[in-house]
């Protein structure tokens, strides 16, 4: 009975000393996490907007409609162009810009250009990188 007693006082105490740790560090990590927390999205929102070059131009007519300095948010180009650019979309092809509406008949679309290069995927697929040169050029098929 003596040593029951013993080894049930070891087991409680050990029990105890456990639980006390383990809350302690539950409540440290518990604190240190809000802050993390917090940083983390700071620095995402901070990482929603990219900064592009975009040039607008009329090649069948040789005209530049426009040219700015935009920003890109986590929506992405093709919001941005239906926001700020009268952009018109069918079936993931832009079909009007600024006005200017493509013309089957006369083979006239509307194609897009990323640093110079023709891109390979469509506008609403296309994540745009810091300081990408993003040329939409109404072009003569």
């Amino acid at each position: 009975m003596k040593n029951y007693k013993k080894l049930l006082t070891v087991i409680t105490l050990t029990t105890l000393t456990l639980t006390s740790c383990g809350n302690k560090n539950e409540a440290k990590n518990s604190n240190n996490s809000n802050p993390t927390s917090v940083v983390s999205v700071e620095s995402s929102e901070k990482e929603e907007i990219t900064s592009v070059s975009i040039l607008i131009k009329d090649t069948v007519n040789d005209k530049e409609i426009l040219k700015e300095d935009g920003k890109i948010g986590k929506d992405g180009l093709e919001k941005y162009l239906e926001e700020n650019h009268k952009a018109k979309f069918e079936d993931g092809m832009m079909t009007e810009l600024e006005g200017i509406k493509q013309d089957k008949e006369k083979n006239q679309y509307w194609m897009y250009y990323v640093n110079g290069e023709m891109a390979e995927v469509g506008i609403g697929d296309y994540v745009p990188k810091e300081n990408d040169q993003i040329e939409f050029r109404f072009e003569q098929m």
